[in-house]
């Protein structure tokens, strides 16, 4: 499929940007460059006024590797009688809830719910399975009320290599019968990391994702002793355990990962879980956090803020 023509505009605005900034290359950009470009970089997600909150303030949780952050967004106008907690991308190696607040901020007023957003530690200082240990812990502190005046039940929501931890702290929880989500919202998910599907080479380069980019996050991730088809790294290739919240999948039709999403959406599907899967036609990776330079998307994001109220309480 082609790029429409307002995801080509970001993505150019995107490219100008790194040039603005004598960036290299992404490709070429060491880790600590590529971190601090992109929280550099997160302003630029708004094309006006980001979205007033009530209040926002950062708490400290625990998990078994020390003290995590996480942030709580709390809207001026709360109509929902759920949390959402997020879960940010970035490759697993970049990232963190600072380049995701602008994200944050619209699900909270959208929605009008209160969000959390949860930090996690990086590889490749912190490999697989360290993310996925964080995340577990933190996500069990906010259900069991460590953050005062939240209102269940609980939305996991992940974007990108979020969402492969989310589905991972999703499989752990499930098996040991402790799983606290009521609904699972995965946004552009990377759930392969074998990265052998069709559309990582129909869109391997030109769509804000490149494939380059992917192997370089797999080699940074995963230990070197661990298959890529292990199922908390390539869920979308593995059996899902039951009972397995019901789970709204939101992917970009011009994706390299484009092709994660209907695989996972069969494994929903053979475990008889019930999914709702939409595609942005003509987007690349990651298009939600651009809605706001996007007017294309309005439909896209209208349904999916609609389908999380419906299915987040039913």
């Amino acid at each position: 499929m082609i790029l429409h023509d307002e995801a080509r505009a970001v993505i150019t605005l995107i490219e100008e940007w790194y040039r603005s900034q004598s960036a290299p290359p992404r490709k070429d950009q060491t880790i600590n460059q590529a971190r601090v470009l992109m929280k550099r970089l997160a302003p630029l997600r708004w094309s006006g006024q980001a979205k007033i909150m009530a209040s926002v303030n950062d708490v400290m949780l625990e998990a078994r590797s020390g003290l995590h952050r996480a942030r709580v967004y709390r809207p001026e106008k709360e109509f929902q009688p759920f949390t959402l907690i997020y879960v940010h991308g970035g490759g697993y190696v970049v990232g963190g809830i600072d380049e995701f607040d602008p994200e944050c901020r619209r699900f909270a007023s959208s929605l009008g719910c209160n969000v959390v957003a949860l930090s996690y530690r990086l590889a490749p200082e912190h490999p697989w399975p360290a993310a996925v240990d964080d995340v577990e812990d933190v996500l069990l502190q906010v259900s069991r009320q460590a953050i005062p005046n939240l209102k269940g039940p609980i939305v996991l929501a992940g974007a990108s290599a979020g969402a492969g931890i989310a589905v991972a702290v999703c499989k752990r929880l499930v098996k040991k019968s402790t799983c606290p989500v009521g609904l699972l919202v995965l946004l552009s998910p990377w759930l392969d990391m074998t990265l052998t599907q069709p559309s990582t080479q129909l869109y391997a380069t030109g769509h804000q994702l490149d494939l380059e980019m992917l192997t370089g996050f797999c080699k940074q991730y995963i230990p070197a002793t661990i298959t890529k088809n292990h199922p908390e790294l390539s869920p979308a290739r593995n059996p899902i355990p039951n009972p397995w919240p019901e789970t709204v999948l939101f992917a970009a039709e011009c994706d390299p990962l484009a092709d994660d999403t209907a695989l996972f959406a069969r494994r929903l599907c053979e475990a008889n879980v019930p999914y709702h899967i939409r595609y942005a036609r003509g987007m690349p990776h990651g298009c939600h956090g651009w809605w706001d330079h996007i007017p294309a998307l309005n439909s896209d994001i209208e349904w999916l803020d609609k389908t999380i109220i419906q299915h987040a309480v039913s």
